[in-house]
């Protein structure tokens, strides 16, 4: 058989191995999917110095779609702005603190001052005047925020005729903050909040005064990580007279470093399975390391370099140099 027809031989024979790798990884990752969103629930747990670990989960894109409309924040602005960051939204959270209110009736005076001596009734003249002792007198007590809003806190009335002359309500209030997480290309995150307080059955939306979001920056590292890698190296036999060899492989490296788990820069101890498309075999193959050039190409992010060794059935060595692409 022709060298060029070997050649297409084991092309096609890729090309099909990877379009069914990619298909089982498809049904897989949908599988996964589902499984991950059922089992991810965490729920809200107090830790020490009154820091709450919010409750967490995976839900889909429409669910969350849900959620946000359910908490009131419109998603669309958000993510016309992330867009001119080359980000989308990662997520959606919300804190809510409620007071339980107060009510209370014939309250004494915490304390008193005299009355000044410059307003003391002049002879003959009522002790009276404005008729506090006919009815009791209402104040509303209204919390002040940034420029003109105001959430009203409660009211206090004060009966001058009683002995414990005050009156207190303190409405019960919801303080609701909603935050949005959103991700950048580069993994870069930024936070859109909302701030919300609910009190005498109305909801008052606050601005927010000042917000700071600070991450930590990820560090080079290496990991275990097993992960499959799908490849094709051309060589030359080592063994015997020599001739070149043409091997599609798919390879299981264990370790990895990089920033990310994911996407490393560099992956090692790659042993797995192959065919030597021009000798029709089936070869054991063994790559040391691998180094990802993808990230200095544009459009790609995990094409790697690969050194490789691999070894038929009748013993025969190649040593081969070709690229793979991570699962």
């Amino acid at each position: 058989m022709d060298w060029r027809w070997k050649v297409a031989i084991g092309v096609a024979v890729v090309a099909v191995i990877a379009a069914l790798l990619l298909i089982i990884k498809y049904q897989h990752d949908l599988i996964q999917k589902q499984t991950e969103i059922s089992n991810s629930l965490v729920e809200q747990t107090q830790l020490t110095d009154k820091i709450v670990r919010a409750q967490a989960g995976y839900v889909t894109s429409k669910d969350l779609e849900a959620y946000a409309k359910q908490l009131d924040v419109q998603l669309k602005p958000i993510r016309d702005d992330l867009k001119k960051l080359d980000g989308d939204i990662e997520g959606v959270g919300a804190v809510r603190v409620v007071t339980v209110g107060y009510n209370g009736n014939n309250i004494s005076s915490d304390s008193t001052a005299p009355r000044p001596p410059d307003e003391k009734p002049k002879p003959g003249e009522t002790q009276d005047p404005w008729g506090y002792q006919k009815s009791t007198q209402y104040l509303k007590l209204n919390e002040p925020f940034s420029g003109d809003n105001k959430v009203p806190w409660g009211k206090t009335g004060f009966s001058a005729w009683r002995e414990d002359p005050w009156e207190l309500v303190v409405y019960p209030r919801k303080y609701q903050v909603i935050n949005v997480l959103g991700q950048d290309e580069n993994g870069k995150h930024y936070t859109y909040s909302k701030f919300s307080v609910e009190a005498d059955g109305e909801k008052y939306d606050i601005p927010i005064d000042d917000a700071q979001f600070v991450e930590e920056y990820p560090e080079s590292k290496f990991r275990f990580s097993p992960s499959l890698y799908l490849g094709v190296g051309a060589g030359a036999y080592l063994t015997h007279e020599p001739k070149w060899a043409l091997t599609p492989h798919l390879q299981a490296f264990f370790f990895s470093y990089g920033m990310t788990k994911v996407v490393p820069d560099w992956v090692f101890l790659g042993v797995g399975l192959g065919y030597e498309s021009l000798e029709r075999s089936v070869d054991f193959v063994l790559s040391p390391v691998g180094y990802n050039i993808g990230q200095h190409i544009p459009l790609v992010k995990n094409i790697y370099v690969v050194p490789t060794v691999t070894i038929d059935l009748q013993g025969e060595v190649t040593v081969l140099g070709g690229i793979s692409v991570g699962l």
